[in-house]
């Protein structure tokens, strides 16, 4: 056995047994072999001794921007089509590979500090973003969504986003026992057309790949669809066949009960950003209600740009928080299910649903430790709640994936984060305010 966690208060997200405590957690091989309340037979190369600490499923980032974070407060304060046509598409015309690798390293620093160990994620330039999660041991699917904002001149031959689309399935997907994968996108139903929709779906199809696409964040997209075309954006999706493939959508703010029985018996996936949605002012999305109609919901952080974080445990307090200010009943999304949403419901949205999201024997450790012996965590009288609750991502005082350790006690073992906070500041934010000198 490479290591045995003993002693630990285990969180296993497991409905028949959620909490075990002063449990044992046995990994080898990157998979965990042994779950119990007693220590197993078989020694392990290290031991830790968890007295005080949570053991988590790493957390899963079901939407995310990363490379992002090198926009961290630059455009803060805006409405979402200001935010995004006047501030951030021209930034990203000026990001070149450099930039994005940077920020997209920088990034997973923060995700693995703060106890995601997944992440979803749709931008450019990916095939190199791919190689850096596979060297920095980040699990990931990657994306680069598709937009056809002239649809008459638009030929899918040549957009770099299905040229990246077919070199992460050539060269990455699958790669790293199964870290890294590549996703099929749409950017979204405003920013593309039908025909570009069956394309993508087709190439989603082929290979087996999960749809990233967003949905319905803003009311002005959602009415201006309507006014469009006559249907809701997701109704457009999925009479173009789009619902087809295992689909991701985030944020989901403005679905109807239709929709949301459509993404039901689709068995699509919403992700859910509460702290992206409100800075944007794009309203709250009814998870409560898609819960109820068996709509699958993860969480996500979106981009820095418009979060300034990508610290998950925000995402899983506001998510039962704002449900529970929403509706006025307390009762309408525990702990529990907000926690569920970060590690299972994200697991399922990937399609890693038989991967990671539990502690359970045969699923892949990726696994968290939250340090309790702190004040603002004691006394813990229901560990779930505490989490949930009380705790924060600097809480996390150790970080694994696929059964080797890459974050633990301040220390990175995969990343310079010094190096990549230099390289950020010294050649991404230049590009970012436009006074870049190139040679």
């Amino acid at each position: 056995m490479d290591y045995l966690f003993q002693n630990a208060t285990v969180l296993t997200m497991c409905d028949e047994r959620p909490v075990l405590q002063n449990g044992f957690v046995g990994v080898t091989g990157g998979k965990i072999v042994f779950v119990g309340e007693a220590a197993p037979q078989e020694p392990a190369t290290r031991t830790l001794n968890c007295e005080g600490k949570f053991l988590l499923p790493g957390l899963v980032n079901a939407h995310a921007h990363t490379a992002m974070c090198v926009m961290r407060g630059y455009a803060d304060d805006y409405t979402l089509q200001t935010w995004l046509y006047e501030k951030v598409f021209p930034v990203e015309a000026r990001l070149d590979e450099q930039a994005i690798v940077a920020g997209a390293q920088l990034g997973f620093a923060e995700m693995l500090r703060t106890g995601t160990t997944s992440a979803s994620d749709m931008y450019f330039r990916e095939p190199a973003v791919a190689a850096l999660a596979l060297e920095c041991g980040m699990r990931v699917s990657l994306s680069n969504a598709v937009l056809a904002l002239d649809p008459a001149s638009y030929d899918p031959e040549k957009d770099r986003a299905i040229a990246e689309t077919r070199a992460l399935i050539r060269d990455f997907h699958g790669a790293g026992n199964g870290r890294i994968r590549a996703d099929a996108a749409i950017h979204a139903e405003y920013t593309s057309n039908s025909p570009v929709w069956r394309y993508v779906t087709d190439l989603a199809l082929a290979h087996g790949l999960v749809m990233h696409v967003h949905v319905s964040e803003t009311k002005r997209e959602h009415e201006e669809c309507l006014a469009r075309r006559g249907v809701t954006p997701t109704r457009a999706l999925y009479d173009a066949g789009v619902f087809e493939a295992r689909v991701l959508a985030a944020h989901g703010v403005w679905l109807t009960e239709e929709d949301m029985e459509l993404f039901a018996q689709s068995h699509a996936s919403v992700a859910h950003c509460p702290v992206s949605n409100l800075k944007l002012g794009s309203g709250i999305a009814r998870v409560a209600e898609m819960k109820r109609l068996g709509v699958n919901v993860a969480l996500g952080t979106d981009g820095c740009c418009s979060n300034n974080t990508h610290n998950l445990f925000e995402e899983i307090k506001l998510a039962a928080l704002l449900q529970k200010g929403v509706s006025g009943d307390p009762t309408c999304l525990s702990a529990y299910d907000a926690l569920k949403m970060a590690t299972v419901g994200g697991a399922k949205a990937q399609g890693r649903e038989n991967e990671i999201g539990k502690i359970q024997e045969g699923f892949d450790a990726d696994l968290i430790l939250i340090d309790t012996n702190t004040p603002t965590l004691r006394p813990v009288y229901d560990p779930i709640s505490t989490t949930v609750y009380s705790a924060s991502g600097e809480d996390v005082c150790l970080t694994m994936v696929q059964g080797k350790i890459l974050y633990e006690n301040g220390q990175f073992t995969t990343i310079d984060v010094e190096k990549a906070i230099y390289e950020v500041e010294q050649y991404a934010v230049p590009l970012v305010r436009g006074c870049a000198t190139k040679d």
